[in-house]
């Protein structure tokens, strides 16, 4: 957590109310710095200085006196002329220095510089390698075995975020946006057919059979009528096809129409309860959540999308919470994909589930009813990627964090390999296929590698960090810890009104809504935007929660 914070924001106002032993970040982070400390004085000083260096003692007849560096100590007035404790050295290392200095004891009476050159150090090369190679090993243990890494990578908390009357609210909210949805979509599908009444009788062809939609997927008239048609289907106002490889029936805070005032009162809620659970329960920074998209989802049991198949999210930390109870079935299931064991989770309402975003997990089937969730997508900055303000994250939560690391490989690849195809294909049709230098976060070589890091840390999350679903606050304590944090949050805003503390993210304040939609290369930089984001920049900009 950052230092230079003010002091009422360097506690978890919750604490007495938690029902789970959470991790001690700031201790434990202090322990990591500890051991780290011991191992390089250990790997790196101590154990090279003992057994790795050894002093040469070149002598008059050629031969060599080795001694190693543990034994300079007991031997430093070697060279001063002790002919007695040469002649003990000698012995303790059966080697003879030179037989005719022990003949001549005239010899031994010349000055120091003729007789006793100056001895030179020799490594062990073998040796030191093997030192070297434990020190950077015992390094990476320390810091991946700690529950810095492993309690963050695969634990899946549970958490009340909003009262029963909120949800109610979120869920009207939601169909309030849809409604709005579906009144626009009639009236632009009318003005299509004006335009293009050609439409008209191909849409009738299709229905039939007659043809065949691909006949017409070029045409612009047809790819508008398709999306308003898919709009407007059961549930209506409701977006389908958002998510492209694993779509929801969902609705996005802002490319949809809510209102500012939604937004607003969202963020009040996320700042004063999620995002002071999230740097309590997983050691990130406040200020360094960006929330990448939130949604509301719904699950149709009788006619509409009814589950969600495994997947992983497009984020650093996900979390879903349940507005509404009036159905059956539905759920989460987190899946472990070494021992192929499942965890399933069915919070209750008001309640948040917090995750990974990496954790396989899927969507149960409901199998009566409507399901209503909320859901976001939480990356996690260093700075900023549209300002580049530094969000205070400390290390530990990003480049000493396997879990946050292998996020960002992940997009590193994922966006090289996109802006390697995109130069390939615009040289190819500006520059009759010359070839052009791309940059090295985009070749070939680089994008394997960041693929074949994520891959590992992957495979090392799933392998040592337990898969585990606890539940953070009981029950029957979920208003009074909601009404705790509430209040918190009125003391923290009174106070910096009085210190002159401006919101930002360094500050600690999270960004919602502002910073949604964006793609981001392996350092954190702004790649490109989502296509919905590129339809409505201006909508997002002005959204400065």
């Amino acid at each position: 957590m950052n230092n230079s914070i003010p002091h009422y924001q360097s506690h978890f106002p919750g604490e007495s109310y938690l029902n789970l032993h959470l991790p001690d970040y700031a201790w434990e982070r202090r322990i990591i710095v500890y051991k780290i400390i011991v191992a390089v004085a250990l790997f790196f000083f101590w154990l090279p200085n003992k057994y790795v260096f050894r002093t040469v003692v070149p002598a008059e007849d050629g031969e060599t006196l080795i001694r190693d560096s543990s034994e300079e100590e007991s031997n430093k007035d070697l060279s001063t002329g002790d002919s007695r404790r040469k002649k003990q050295y000698r012995k303790k290392r059966g080697k003879v220095v030179s037989k005719s200095a022990a003949a001549d004891p005239q010899q031994n009476q010349q000055p120091q510089q003729e007789s006793e050159p100056q001895p030179t150090i020799e490594v062990d090369q073998l040796k030191s390698s093997l030192f070297t190679t434990l020190g950077i090993f015992s390094v990476f243990l320390i810091l991946f075995l700690s529950p810095n890494n492993l309690f963050p990578s695969r634990t899946v908390l549970r958490a009340p975020l909003f009262t029963r009357q909120e949800c109610d609210r979120v869920i009207s909210m939601a169909m309030k946006a849809a409604s709005r949805n579906a009144q626009t979509a009639t009236k632009d599908r009318e003005e299509l057919m004006l335009r293009f009444p050609e439409l008209i009788g191909w849409e009738k062809d299709v229905l039939h059979g007659k043809k065949n939609a691909t006949d017409f997927q070029n045409h612009e008239g047809w790819i508008q009528l398709t999306r308003l048609n898919s709009l407007l289907q059961t549930p209506s106002g409701w977006k389908k096809d958002r998510h492209k490889l694993y779509p929801t029936t969902d609705l996005n805070l802002i490319t949809d129409p809510f209102t500012s005032e939604d937004r607003e009162w969202l963020a009040s809620i996320f700042d004063a309860r999620l995002a002071p659970i999230i740097e309590r329960a997983y050691g990130i920074w406040r200020g360094a959540v960006r929330a990448n998209d939130i949604f509301v989802v719904r699950y149709d049991a009788e006619d509409g999308q009814d589950s969600l198949r495994v997947h992983t999210d497009s984020s650093h930390l996900s979390f879903n919470v349940l507005l509404n109870d009036d159905f059956e079935g539905g759920g989460t299931r987190f899946h472990h994909r070494i021992k192929k064991k499942v965890i399933d989770v069915q919070p209750e309402v008001g309640e948040t589930l917090l995750s990974h975003a990496m954790i396989l997990h899927e969507g149960l089937r409901t199998t009566k009813g409507t399901r209503y969730i909320l859901v976001g997508f939480n990356s996690i900055d260093k700075k900023d990627p549209i300002t580049g303000e530094d969000t205070s994250l400390s290390i530990f939560s990003s480049w000493l964090n396997f879990s946050w690391m292998q996020v960002r490989f992940r997009e590193g690849a994922v966006r090289g390999t996109s802006n390697r195809r995109r130069r390939v294909r615009e040289v190819a049709e500006e520059m009759d296929g010359r070839s052009e230098s791309v940059d090295w976060k985009d070749s070939k070589y680089t994008t394997s590698l960041f693929r074949d890091l994520d891959y590992t840390m992957t495979w090392l999350a799933d392998k040592f960090a337990p898969l585990r679903a606890g539940k953070l606050v009981n029950s029957h304590d979920s208003e009074k810890f909601i009404q705790l944090m509430d209040h918190a949050m009125a003391e923290r805003i009174e106070a910096e009104q009085k210190l002159g503390i401006e919101r930002s993210r360094a500050s600690g304040y999270s960004s919602w809504f502002r910073g949604q939609n964006l793609h981001l290369d392996v350092f954190g930089n702004y790649a490109d935007s989502w296509t919905e984001r590129k339809d409505a920049e201006k909508k997002f900009r002005s959204e400065n929660l």
